[in-house]
């Protein structure tokens, strides 16, 4: 019985291993996946800029690999990712980051691009590595990060002064004038000539007329 068993493991296992050497497992490929920050920042006042942000597009070159996404919206200022890059073949390979901006008002956008390079390396063990790095427009030194600056500058608003003018006191206007305190009046039409006068110049007009009269004789 004990010889039974022994013999049928003996041939359970010869088994296995021929069905191993006729059905070889399949042997996956090495790959390689990288992820690709995008910083979008708004100077100025950003109290309501929320509709100040703007919208990151990446374009493979060369046939490059194409992420998950193929455009990123910021609003304001913030950071988002390209993910989804799959490589499985050492090489460099290319792509064109751009800011398409948005209409938001009294924004002016980065018009700036950036050429990301991810390069793909061989590890000893099979494996692969990737290293990535960016050049602005422009420009020939590598770039810290691939950043995209706006400004967000809405005009000041105008101070609006009222100068309040008092209004005309007619009463009070009238009053001054009974008092003297302004210009003194025109004589009017009508106007009653004083009693006084009207003697004074009567008599004196009599001295004159028996004056010339005595002379003339």
């Amino acid at each position: 019985m004990r010889y039974a068993t022994t013999a049928l493991r003996c041939w359970l296992t010869a088994a296995a291993l021929l069905l191993a050497l006729c059905c070889p497992l399949p042997v996956f490929a090495a790959r390689a996946g990288a992820v690709l920050p995008v910083t979008v920042y708004t100077e100025g006042t950003v109290t309501d800029a929320a509709g100040a942000g703007g919208v990151v597009s990446i374009t493979p070159l060369d046939a490059a690999p194409a992420p998950a996404q193929a455009s990123l919206t910021i609003q304001g200022s913030g950071t988002a990712y390209f993910t989804g890059f799959a490589f499985d073949t050492p090489g460099d390979y290319r792509y064109t980051v751009t800011q398409a901006g948005s209409t938001a008002a009294h924004t002016v956008y980065d018009t700036h691009s950036y050429t990301v390079t991810i390069r793909v390396t061989g590890r000893p063990d099979g494996g692969l590595n990737t290293e990535l790095w960016a050049v602005r427009s422009g420009e020939t030194a590598k770039a810290d990060s691939v950043k995209f600056t706006n400004r967000y500058d809405p005009p000041a608003e105008e101070a609006k002064t009222t100068v309040a003018r008092p209004a005309k006191n007619t009463a009070a206007l009238a009053t001054r004038t009974a008092k003297g305190s302004a210009a003194p009046a025109l004589p009017q039409t009508g106007d009653a000539f004083p009693v006084e006068a009207l003697a004074a110049a009567l008599c004196a007009g009599l001295v004159g007329f028996a004056t010339a009269w005595s002379k003339h004789r």
